[in-house]
């Protein structure tokens, strides 16, 4: 009976082991058994860290950065070594690379890597971000050629697909900068951060603290402005911001150890398609079913619930209530009263040789009441199904398939990007278009991969 899942079963895999509800219509008997549940898979984990990784750190050398370290004393200087010594004790294998960037990127040793806390290192009157990537992919092409072996080289393997496989699996590229960006700038930040990663399933974080400053503030269209922060009162501090781009599991890890070594108050968010670990299913769910009698179709399956409907006019519901929401640190907010569910239901052949359909005609029977939050924190919430028996067609199996989604309007901007966004005012304290290039890098990351928070799974019958 397996065989006959095989077409469809890519379509269905779901990352944790969701209980499945097996409804038969009492008509008649039938002696076909619907086919096992999909078996769990890590597509939607973050995964693990890399056992292996090298961190390539790029310090934004412009004189806009120089007026953290005027201060004898700043938290800038102090994030400077955990830098690094977080990915040699975090990781196995780690270790850390170091470049300084402006109109152009150069590598730097771990000696004037060390000098970074000193005002001559700022000495580039420009800032390129988007150097760098030009810069990363001719690191990783140079590295491939090096490693590459005439056996395990091959002229098939697009440039691209190795360079961004290499991220994913053991790299993180950790830009220190202010953020100076004007406008025009923003928008073509996130349009190459879309196209060489965010495309390819490689996430963004963004790691912001604040610091003490005396220095230039660079605003649009104006000239720079002198700031000094008022000692002793994090208010006037202004911030600076980790750019990281890698594997989701690497960035989080690294925003965690950064944080567990002296900042705890880093803001922090990763652009990613993984928003809860794991996904809502059935399991541990209360599960309140209406018009619906226990049966026994099938043999005992820890992930099935079986029922019969009940002969009346009434639809069948199942209410599933107290659902997890266990949401991801780091992770992209939404809300949870926002939620898309969208259905995909298949009609299962019985002859082993046919190919599995999409039923419009099963979907159409079936309701599904968007997701509501059980309590103020919103870590759970409750769904209901409710299927239409009368019109569901006969002599078939179907599985249904329910995925929550959050709507588009349902993401936040984080506070911390709103109160620390410049705006038109010119204060020191504040970063010019920071609420732009988050709200941009959101919405490329949601509609890339509209993110999902649960799989819903469950099988009906009817001769």
């Amino acid at each position: 009976m397996k065989q006959n899942y095989l077409s469809l079963k890519a379509s269905f895999l779901l990352y944790t082991i969701n209980l499945c509800i097996l409804i038969s219509l009492t008509s008649c008997n039938n002696n076909l058994s619907p086919p096992d549940p999909p078996d769990p898979i890590s597509e939607h984990s973050p995964g693990d860290i890399s056992e292996n990784l090298v961190a390539r750190i790029y310090f934004d050398a412009s004189a806009s950065m120089r007026g953290f370290v005027v201060p004898s004393s700043t938290r800038y200087k102090g994030i400077l070594r955990p830098l690094e010594s977080v990915i040699t004790s975090g990781w196995k294998n780690g270790k850390a690379e170091f470049f300084k960037f402006g109109e152009q990127v150069n590598p730097i040793d771990r000696d004037s890597y060390l000098m970074a806390g000193s005002a001559d290192f700022y000495d580039e009157m420009r800032t390129y971000i988007q150097k760098i990537f030009e810069y990363e992919d001719q690191l990783i092409a140079e590295n491939r050629e090096t490693d590459n072996t005439p056996e395990d080289s091959s002229e098939d393997t697009e440039p691209s697909t190795a360079i961004n496989d290499s991220i994913k699996e053991n790299r993180l590229v950790v830009i220190v900068t202010d953020l100076f960006q004007d406008r025009q700038d923003v928008n073509l930040l996130v349009s190459q951060l879309k196209e060489k990663y965010i495309q390819n399933g490689i996430e963004i974080g963004l790691l912001g603290l604040r610091s003490e400053f005396d220095g230039k503030v660079y605003n649009l269209g104006t000239a720079p402005i002198l700031y000094r922060s008022t000692p002793g009162d994090p208010e006037t501090f202004r911030p600076f911001y980790l750019l990281v781009i890698g594997k989701h599991a690497d960035i989080s890890e690294y925003f965690d150890r950064i944080k567990a070594n002296g900042f705890p108050d880093a803001e922090t968010i990763i652009f990613s398609r993984h928003l809860v670990n794991p996904l809502s299913s059935f399991k541990d769910a209360k599960i309140e079913p209406e018009n619906l009698n226990s049966a026994y179709f099938v043999p005992d399956d820890p992930r099935l619930l079986q029922y019969e409907i009940v002969q009346n006019s009434q639809p069948a519901k199942i209410s599933a209530k107290g659902l997890k929401y266990n949401r991801l640190p780091h992770a992209i907010d939404f809300d949870v009263d926002k939620i898309d569910p969208s259905k995909v239901i298949a009609e299962l052949k019985q002859n082993s040789t046919a190919e599995n359909e999409i039923s419009p005609d099963a979907q159409e029977c079936l309701e599904v009441i968007p997701a509501r939050s059980e309590n103020e924190n919103g870590h759970e919430f409750t769904i209901d199904f409710i299927l239409n028996s009368e019109s569901l067609p006969s002599n078939a199996v179907y599985l249904y398939k329910v995925t929550l989604s959050p709507k588009r309007n349902s993401y936040q901007t984080p506070d911390w990007c709103l109160d620390w966004d410049m705006g038109t005012e010119s204060n020191g304290a504040k970063t010019l278009n920071l609420v732009n290039f988050v709200r941009g890098l959101m919405d490329t990351t949601v509609n890339q991969h509209k993110p999902e928070i649960a799989h819903f799974y469950f099988y009906i019958k009817k001769r």
